[in-house]
């Protein structure tokens, strides 16, 4: 069940919200948490109800595993069970992430045909598998009240946030579950919801989507030669990633806010950054907010130079690449990453600074040259993208402007993309408020005219759903 979908937004959202603060009317609160909860298993589960299972198991296990940190224990003892416990955590991980890419590997080395069973990678399984990491690592520390299993259970597998995040802490969210006052329908927060929901699914079904046949047939036919074609398939695929991600952010605050839970914020402009290490204090900020506080200051602390900062960076940035994917490319987008973010903290140490406007062209330049590493699945074609990028070799067809688009022109197929689209990401991108800017201030604007223009943008973006496809970030 897609955010962007007719039984999400028009069945399955409106029924639990309405059932929910029903149970909560008549101070049924503890069946109103199970209700919310089951809700949230069945909505993980109709994507596929094998990945119900997974998510189950893998919230007891380290229910039972954060339950023993309970007990007075030594602090040996109390190692032993974190560094098991994130030994089966990280295993499970790698297991499902890795298995395919191993398995071709293993297949190839013995010359035998890949016929392995059917491959379930389930959705969300890096979010939820660091969520619950972080969580034993707090209990550990002796950080965490113990929650009971219902609780526990919620927290992690809550449906707005399940399947690409944010990724939340226990503290952040399970007290907001347990507050009474939550409970009780709030007209503010469910304007505000509505107006996420509906600026989210625009994103994600009209602009997001309105790249996806350019961004496809360059893929399909292979355009990657000419410079103009390479040039405007880095410039989609930002855009594209960044409405994506961005529609699913807003979709899954709104969402939540229509229950009074508050998710921490995980997108913040970030292609208005004037460096790569801003850029990565605004982009998925709550993965980044993990990989600091769990990877990074615990590495920093035996820092004594910037050489070991450096490297300590270049760790984390790694272990983003493992993260992103099993491809070998995904990797080396993280390590580029991690050298860009090392160069800037040097710059930094010496107050080099460049004028805004430069800042930001010269890191949005980046990001598009950047691209190639995490949407293309081979060295080959990514260096044949960056080549023509850069005027080696490269091709150059004709382009011509036919009403609103632009018309690349090929010996296999003429491509096609829309200069409105361009225009109108672009300005959203690098002039308009974020959407958690207009939010606010659309909420303290609740009357007649406003409600209006929400509902016609509402049925508007309702009209692509039948276009709609997956969020990109399904797939972590």
């Amino acid at each position: 069940m897609l955010f962007n979908s007719v039984e999400y937004l028009l069945l399955f959202l409106p029924i639990v919200f309405i059932l929910y603060f029903l149970l909560n009317k008549f101070k049924l609160y503890t069946i109103a948490t199970i209700f919310l909860l089951v809700s949230s298993l069945y909505f993980y589960g109709s994507y596929k109800i094998e990945y119900v299972y997974i998510l189950i198991v893998s919230i007891l296990l380290n229910y039972f595993i954060s339950y023993l940190f309970k007990f007075n224990l030594k602090e040996t003892v109390k190692k032993i069970i974190l560094i098991l416990g994130l030994i089966v955590n990280i295993a499970i991980l790698t297991g499902f992430k890795y298995f395919v890419f191993l398995y071709e590997i293993y297949t190839n080395l013995v010359h035998q045909p890949f016929n392995a069973m059917e491959y379930i990678m389930p959705l969300g399984i890096s979010f939820f598998t660091l969520q619950q990491i972080s969580y034993l690592i707090d209990c550990y520390k002796g950080e965490v009240k113990h929650y009971n299993i219902i609780d526990y259970a919620l927290f992690v597998s809550f449906f707005p946030q399940l399947v690409a995040g944010p990724i939340v802490r226990h503290q952040e969210m399970i007290p907001q579950f347990n507050d009474k006052a939550k409970r009780i329908i709030n007209q503010e927060n469910i304007f505000i919801g509505i107006f996420l929901i509906t600026v989210g699914l625009l994103k994600k079904t009209v602009l997001a989507d309105g790249f996806s046949t350019f961004i496809d047939n360059v893929y399909r036919y292979n355009m990657y030669t000419d410079f103009y074609t390479s040039w405007f398939f880095g410039i989609s695929k930002v855009l594209q990633g960044y409405f994506d991600f961005s529609g699913y952010c807003d979709m899954a605050l709104g969402s939540a806010f229509l229950f009074n839970i508050s998710l921490p914020w995980n997108f913040n402009s970030p292609y208005k950054s004037q460096s790569i290490i801003d850029y990565w204090s605004r982009w998925n900020m709550t993965l980044v907010r993990f990989l600091k506080d769990y990877i990074y200051y615990p590495l920093e602390k035996g820092a004594k130079n910037i050489t070991a900062t450096c490297f300590n960076i270049m760790i984390v940035f790694f272990i983003y690449g493992l993260w992103k994917g099993s491809n070998p490319v995904n990797v080396v987008y993280g390590l580029l990453n991690g050298v860009l973010v090392c160069i800037n903290k040097i710059l930094m140490k010496y107050n080099f600074k460049l004028p805004k406007v430069i800042s930001i062209f010269i890191t949005f330049i980046t990001l598009i040259f950047l691209t190639p590493f995490i949407s293309i699945d081979n060295f080959s074609k990514t260096f044949t993208v960056l080549k023509s990028m850069v005027g080696i070799t490269p091709v150059f067809k004709p382009i011509v402007i036919n009403g609103c688009n632009l018309i690349f022109f090929s010996d296999i197929y003429n491509l096609k993309l829309n200069i409105l689209l361009l225009i109108v990401c672009f300005y959203l991108v690098f002039i308009s408020k974020n959407s958690n800017e207009l939010a606010i201030i659309f909420a303290n604007k609740n009357n007649t005219f406003y409600t209006i223009i929400l509902a016609v943008l509402f049925l508007f973006s309702a009209l692509f759903i039948t276009k709609s496809s997956e969020f990109l970030y399904f797939i972590f």
